[in-house]
Order: structure tokens, then sequence, then C-alpha cells
């Protein structure tokens, strides 16, 4: 997620790393018919192959389902006679989370959660394997329950694919940021306190093996040339984009929220010499004191873009369209203005 809204209030954590705080970004929309991103089996020896190095592992993302496609948010699992690998997914129904790892009685160990998320707005889903035999689940950072006294098999017939499952060769109709792998167990606390925040790629930690920020493109624009989400951690393992088209409203980059609301407190206008007019208005506004035409993108107060183009000095701006409401126009140089939509 980008972080160049510097009108959002930043969330002040600290932590033993260099971090910045996840605020309103871009993130990636599958379309559920056929979009996928693949990180590629090769003789992988962690958790993306074999794990004969018997890693233990923490899998977390952003995630806003569409609701239309797809159960399978991410996968690395087989179940051709032998069982191997693992799974996270949304039922279809009642829009709870499962997570899933094989074990060594040709069976699946699952942990199935509480907290439907099919509900189109941005929730956190964290899963940490245990090496020794615990798998446990989180959902917006609430501990969603466990399975324990199992070993692992992990296996390498298929790759590992966010929004997909190479096995049951689903798509899921969703989107997602700020994708971290780690090789390590991440606590209850680490999970919270790093859910909402966008990592410094100049000092990851060391066990932070994937990493996608999901920054690549800009939304609704043609973004043709990008083909990969970049694996920021220096180890190689970008998620290519498969038939994702890269440009349009989704199989795109898309804005990104986090899944709270956010108060009229957050936003801080600077008009610096313009004014909007009439405000409150019904069906357009103007802005006064503009030197050239400009860029602009409209928010809502839960932080999400709901419209977008350019604008000249005292032109006609048509807002019929949106709900009644409180709104922010923000131009590319950061100046930002409240407005009232009757």
């Amino acid at each position: 997620m980008r972080q160049h809204y510097t009108f959002l209030v930043t969330f002040l954590i600290a932590s033993t790393f260099s971090i910045q705080a996840q605020t309103l970004g871009y993130a990636m929309c599958f379309d559920g018919l056929n979009d996928f991103a693949p990180v590629y089996r090769t003789t992988e020896t962690g958790i993306f192959g074999t794990n004969a190095n018997n890693d233990s592992f923490t899998i977390e993302f952003w995630m806003k389902d569409n609701g239309s496609a797809g159960t399978y948010m991410y996968s690395k699992h087989y179940d051709n006679g032998t069982k191997e690998g693992y799974f996270i997914s949304r039922d279809g129904t009642t829009g709870v989370v499962t997570a899933g790892i094989a074990n060594t009685m040709n069976n699946w160990t699952t942990v199935t959660g509480i907290r439907a998320v099919n509900d189109g707005v941005w929730h956190h889903i964290a899963v940490t394997l245990d090496i020794a035999g615990t798998l446990k689940l989180y959902v917006d950072g609430v501990y969603e329950g466990n399975a324990t006294g199992f070993t692992p098999v992990f296996g390498n017939n298929v790759d590992a694919r966010l929004a997909s499952s190479e096995y049951e060769n689903t798509y899921f109709a969703g989107s997602f940021d700020e994708f971290k792998v780690w090789n390590t167990v991440r606590t209850e606390t680490e999970i919270n306190t790093g859910k909402r925040l966008q990592l410094d790629t100049t000092a990851l930690p060391a066990n932070l093996i994937q990493y996608f920020q999901c920054n690549e493109g800009i939304p609704g624009y043609d973004n043709w040339v990008l083909y990969q989400l970049l694996d920021h951690t220096g180890n190689n393992r970008p998620g290519d984009l498969w038939n994702v088209s890269r440009w349009g409203a989704c199989s795109n980059w898309v804005d990104s929220v986090p899944d709270v609301l956010l108060s009229t407190d957050t936003f801080e206008p600077t008009t610096e010499g313009l004014t909007l007019y009439p405000n409150p208005a019904s069906h357009h506004i103007r802005i006064d004191g503009l030197q050239a035409t400009e860029e602009f993108a409209i928010f809502n107060t839960l932080g999400a873009v709901v419209k977008r183009g350019t604008i000249a000095n005292n032109q006609e701006m048509t807002i019929a369209d949106l709900k009644a409401g409180m709104y922010f126009l923000k131009f590319n140089d950061n100046r930002t203005m409240k407005f009232i939509k009757q």
C-alpha cells in the first residue's frame, strides 16, 4: 500500500524495525474467472517446496471478498491419493475461514473460524504453523482456534498460489494487500501490532521470506507493462500475474483501505487559497483558485476512492451520483478540501 496520502492519521506503533503505518493505498484485485498469482516450485527446501528445512511459518494478508467466486484465498495443497501441503480458504456459504495442512495420517488437519469475511469489507487473515504440530488461525487479529498433535506433510507437486488452487483448479474473486510469509511463528501480539503496518523494504526482518506490498500499478489505469507482484524480501519469489488483464475496475490494481471506519478528524484539509463552492451541494461543485488543470480524487469517510478525474479552475464537477454525506477532495499536491453532498 502506498503512503502518499498525507492527510490520513498514521498509526504510531513501536517496533524493533523500521515501519510505516498501513493507510489508504493499493491492492491487487482478482476477478474469480481465471486470475491468480503463483509462486513456482523449484528445488525449494522450505515451506514453498518440500520443507526439508522443517520450518514453521506464518502466512498473513489483508483481503476483501467480492463474494462471487472461488474459495481458496491461498493454497499449496495436493490431494491425489496422497495428501500434502496447506491452504487457506473461505466457505462459500457461511463466509468463515478454514486453514488446513496435510498430516502423516494422510488426512487434513484443519482449523475453522467463526467470523464471516464475505461481507465486502477488508479483513486481516493470519495462519501460523508450529512445525512441532500446532496450527492456529486469526481473523482481524482475533484468535479463532487451533489444532494440535499432528505431523505436517508438505511435498512439492503443486505451486503455491494466491487467489487460486492448482489442485482444485478454482479461482478466488477478491482483493489482496500486504501479503507476508514468515518462516517462524508470529505471536498474537506480533500479528496485532504488525497487521496495520507496511514495512520499510530497506530494513526487513530476516525471517520474512516473502512480501508483496501490491503497490506496482495504479488503480483504474492501464498497467499492462506490469506483470508481477514484487517480492520485496530479495528472495526472488515474485507472484506472476496469470490471466490478470491489468486494466479496468478489477483484474487490476485497486484502492485499499483497512477494515476500520475513519472519522472526519482523520482528514486534514489544506486548501491553500482554494475555494470549493457551493458547499453543501446537491448536483455539482466548482473549485476556484486552480492555476492549471489538475487531477483529483474524492474519498468518502471510509477512506475509499469514489471518484477520480481532472478539473480546471471554476469547471463544474458533477456529484449527483454520490450518496448524501461528507467527502474529501484531494489533489496530487495533497491539498485537500472537505464538502457535504446533500
